[in-house]
């Protein structure tokens, strides 16, 4: 309790409430999450993205095929396109599930994941990789 509560309580607490309503409680759980869930979402974005950007340069690193374009070009492509999707992925609204849900465990549910990375690069990451060269052909 911020207000009413002694300095000692407010020391030793995790939380404090500023305003001593518990409704802050659940308001700060929900959007907790919702910060949670947009993060994620916005790195599985970024990640699948950068299959297609990557693939050049393990091609000329391999196979000694020349580069397409340069480093610096590709950065700023990169930062052109993919920013503005990575940024409105951050701001999207909370699902209506998002407080229907249990806890998270901390030590399995982290922000990036094993299934995270092996949906970003695996699955979504190569079709992406073969809609891209294909275009260009």
């Amino acid at each position: 309790m911020g207000i009413a509560g002694s300095d000692v309580s407010k020391e030793a607490a995790d939380m404090i409430l500023l305003d001593d309503n518990f409704a802050s409680i659940v308001t700060g759980v929900e959007e907790g999450r919702l910060i949670f869930d947009n993060l994620k979402k916005s790195i599985a974005y970024t990640l699948t993205s950068n299959i297609p950007e990557i693939s050049p340069f393990l091609f000329f690193i391999v196979l000694s095929i020349p580069l397409p374009l340069g480093t610096v070009t590709i950065l700023f492509i990169d930062l052109g396109t993919d920013l503005w999707p990575a940024i409105s992925l951050a701001y999207e609204k909370a699902e209506s599930d998002i407080m229907l849900r249990l806890p998270r465990d901390p030590q399995k549910d982290r922000l990036v994941n094993e299934r995270l990375i092996s949906v970003s690069y695996g699955q979504i990451g190569m079709i992406q990789l073969q809609l891209d060269s294909s275009s260009t052909l």
